[in-house]
């Protein structure tokens, strides 16, 4: 029943946006023109990094050294390759093999290198899902910080909701 009311609430949800977005009543305002642009470390949050974004961005912010360096937003998703727990009964460190994966929040540095922008360290953030439970873990959510280099190298903490236990985390990640 609760899917069904779901469900329903969904599509009632997506049929008010489908008439706001058809509604001719309302006129759009009228877009002013400016030469005047400030950077944000959000822009082209969902897109990948190109040489033309990276070059806008440390323009707008006035970098004009040879190497340039750049901060930005991204969204990250991540394979966690090795996740180290230590079993409290057992009084010794386990650790399982590519048993999680998810999403999160990303804060990654940027150089130019050959004139590409490359991703050389970043931080993130990320929510993950046990998907392929073991012995001493079984499925659900783990929150976990990691810190990224080489671009797709991850090594972090985190800490699983369901057993209450912190473990360590060596991974692989994308990025935009």
């Amino acid at each position: 029943m609760k899917k069904l009311i779901l469900f329903i609430l969904f599509l009632l949800f997506l049929s008010a946006g489908y008439s706001q977005a058809e509604n001719n009543l309302i006129q759009p305002a009228e877009k002013v023109q400016s030469s005047y642009y400030t950077p944000s470390p959000w822009d082209g949050f969902f897109r990948p990094m190109s040489m033309q974004q990276f070059d806008r961005l440390v323009a707008a912010r006035g970098d004009k050294s040879i190497n340039p360096k750049l901060w930005v937003f991204r969204p990250v998703v991540e394979v966690s390759a090795i996740k180290l727990s230590y079993d409290k009964e057992l009084k010794q460190v386990s650790s399982a093999s590519f048993t999680s994966m998810g999403c999160g929040l990303g804060y990654q540095h940027y150089i130019n290198i050959d004139g590409l922008p490359y991703n050389n360290f970043g931080f993130n953030l990320l929510m993950l899902y046990t998907a392929i439970p073991t012995e001493t873990t079984k499925s659900g959510i783990s929150l976990a910080g990691t810190v990224s280099a080489l671009k797709f190298l991850d090594v972090g903490l985190g800490f699983d909701f369901d057993i209450k236990q912190v473990f360590g985390l060596m991974g692989i990640k994308y990025n935009f």
